[in-house]
C-alpha cells in the first residue's frame, strides 16, 4: 500500500499537457491562466516585483493594475492560491509554494502507479 495520503492546498486548476511549452516564463502563465488578458495582468505583477528587487508593499497595489482593478484582483488572487505569489509582513514577494506542492503530487502520483504495478488493486478514487 502507498504511503500516507498527502494533503496539498486547495489548489487551483491549472492546465496540464503532455508536452507542456515551456519556453519563456509567460508560457507557465499560460497553463495557469484562461485568458490572454490575465496573462498580461499576471505578467505585469510578476514583473512588477522582480524589477523592484522581490518585495512590492502592499500598499503600492496600484503599481500592479493593467486595465482594471477587477482583473488585478481576480489574477491576484489565483496567483497567490497557486503559490507565485505571496503576502508576507505586508508585502508581495515571489515564493516557490507552487514547486512544493507538484512536487508532492508528483511524488503521490508515482506511488500510486509504483503499488498499482506491484499488485495492489485496492486503489480507489
Amino acid at each position: 500500500m502507498f504511503g500516507p495520503h498527502i494533503r496539498v492546498w486547495n489548489m487551483p486548476k491549472i492546465s496540464i499537457t503532455r508536452r507542456p511549452t515551456l519556453v519563456t516564463p509567460r508560457h507557465l502563465l499560460r497553463h495557469i491562466f484562461f485568458t490572454e488578458m490575465q496573462v498580461e495582468q499576471a505578467s505585469k505583477i510578476l514583473n512588477e516585483i522582480i524589477q523592484n528587487g522581490g518585495v512590492v508593499p502592499d500598499s503600492e497595489w496600484e503599481r500592479f493594475v493593467l486595465s482594471s482593478r477587477g482583473l488585478y484582483v481576480k489574477v491576484m488572487r489565483k496567483l497567490r492560491d497557486v503559490g507565485i505569489v505571496e503576502k508576507r509582513m505586508g508585502k508581495y514577494r515571489l515564493t516557490k509554494d507552487l514547486s512544493r506542492s507538484l512536487q508532492k503530487i508528483a511524488g503521490y502520483w508515482s506511488e500510486i502507479v509504483d503499488s498499482f504495478e506491484a499488485g495492489d488493486r485496492a486503489i480507489a478514487f
